[in-house]
């Protein structure tokens, strides 16, 4: 049973970049509002390390006046923080709807739009940034307009648009250059790096990862750093160069663990286990993702624990354990299902289905595999729909053997 059978290995890939942008330059901390604010502050930290890909953008907190507003705001935070997205949508609708500054309209939208993104409801979140993107041009907001250009560029790349996505991420790429925003540029170097590597340009995806590399260290973001490390790791798991794979997920391992950022030392560790699975050396990646699956649950970081069960899963599988793999592919079902994260779930039900075709169960199998592909057709992305596709295929020609015997 090799692993092109299986529809996802659940990686970690590291950095992706979907930037929360607050427009407002600055901020007049009245002594009644200090505190407030930095109960804003310290959600929107805590949130940029619960949730994957997000980076909080701190030029500076929305200063919103009116109490109702704020508290709207801050409930919308927290409801993205506990992974309630339609609720936490409802709360920036509020705000948006009495917002009367341009710069909070661009921010507030961006926030619905990641919303939905969170959820993979992608025609929504371009949606949302569309409108953004006309209220930050019509503002010469260019911080704005590189966020929203990237996030964007996530969207395509979720679609399977790579050229898109490239079209997308180069743009912003450019207005943060002229805004001489480094750490943007870096992130959004970042992401073209990983279009690249999934197209299938390793050496392409390197120069990039390599430019987004020198920035970090010039600026001394060590989180970036080990950030970058651990995709260029990646890229050289998937040509094959493991132990120079192995070398760089190392590196970027030593910098998360001495930053302390845990979510990243658990990707890290993820990443060391997807190596490991590659060798062959299937008892080692297990001992990998189950520890990253400890850190992820410690730290209650849900989207991290369902990739690191799927991962088990796929070890399972390899082993012949399949009624393990099952159990544990139900376990990340479950969690996506609950987060909302709908591709995760679609994802899941696609490894179900699998699994119950080498079981040679072979209705569960199309069951599972038919509703996951009604969710990919859903969301739009093309590669995933193919893959599942393929999959059916099989099931049903093997159904039909069977029928002639």
């Amino acid at each position: 049973m090799g692993l092109g059978t299986i529809i996802t290995i659940i990686a970690a890939v590291i950095g992706t970049s979907l930037a929360i942008y607050f427009g407002i330059r600055q901020i007049r901390r009245e002594k009644k509002d200090t505190s407030t604010n930095e109960e804003l502050r310290s959600t929107l930290e805590s949130l940029s390390k619960k949730v994957e890909g997000i980076a909080v953008y701190l030029d500076g907190l929305p200063e919103i006046a009116e109490k109702k507003r704020r508290a709207a705001l801050s409930s919308g935070l927290k409801s993205m923080q506990d992974y309630k997205y339609d609720e936490a949508i409802g709360f920036f609708r509020d705000c948006l709807a009495s917002s009367t500054k341009q710069s909070e309209k661009v921010a507030l939208l961006i926030l619905i739009g990641n919303c939905f993104l969170s959820i993979s409801r992608l025609n929504e979140a371009k949606g949302y940034y569309s409108e953004a993107e006309i209220a930050a041009r019509e503002s010469d907001d260019k911080d704005g307009l590189s966020t929203i250009l990237n996030n964007v560029g996530i969207v395509h790349k979720t679609e399977g648009e790579l050229d898109k996505a490239l079209q997308n991420y180069k743009q912003a790429l450019k207005i943060s250059g002229e805004t001489g925003n480094r750490e943007r540029e870096a992130g959004i170097l970042d992401n073209i790096g990983i279009v690249y590597g999934i197209k299938g340009k390793p050496d392409k995806a390197l120069e990039y990862f390599q430019q987004a590399l020198k920035i970090h260290q010039e600026m001394g973001n060590r989180l970036g750093e080990a950030g970058v490390l651990g995709n260029i790791g990646v890229v050289y798991r998937m040509t094959g160069a493991l132990d120079e794979s192995l070398k760089y997920h190392r590196q970027s391992l030593k910098i998360s663990g001495g930053t302390g950022n845990r979510k990243l030392e658990a990707d890290n560790l993820g990443n060391l286990g997807n190596v490991y699975l590659k060798k062959g050396e299937l008892d080692k990646a297990l001992e990998y993702h189950l520890q990253a699956l400890k850190i992820d649950r410690e730290i209650d970081y849900r989207e991290g624990e369902a990739s690191d069960l799927g991962n088990v899963g796929i070890v399972y599988q390899l082993k012949g354990e399949l009624d393990k793999a099952l159990e544990l592919y139900r376990q990340v079902q479950k969690i996506e299902r609950e987060i909302g994260h709908r591709q995760g779930e679609a994802n899941a039900l696609g490894n179900i289905g699998v699994v119950y075709r080498v079981k040679g169960e072979l209705d569960k199998a199309l069951e599972h595999l038919e509703q996951a592909l009604k969710i990919f057709e859903e969301i739009g992305t093309a590669q995933e729909i193919a893959t599942t596709k393929r999959n059916i295929n099989r099931v049903r020609r093997r159904q039909s053997k069977g029928a002639k015997k």
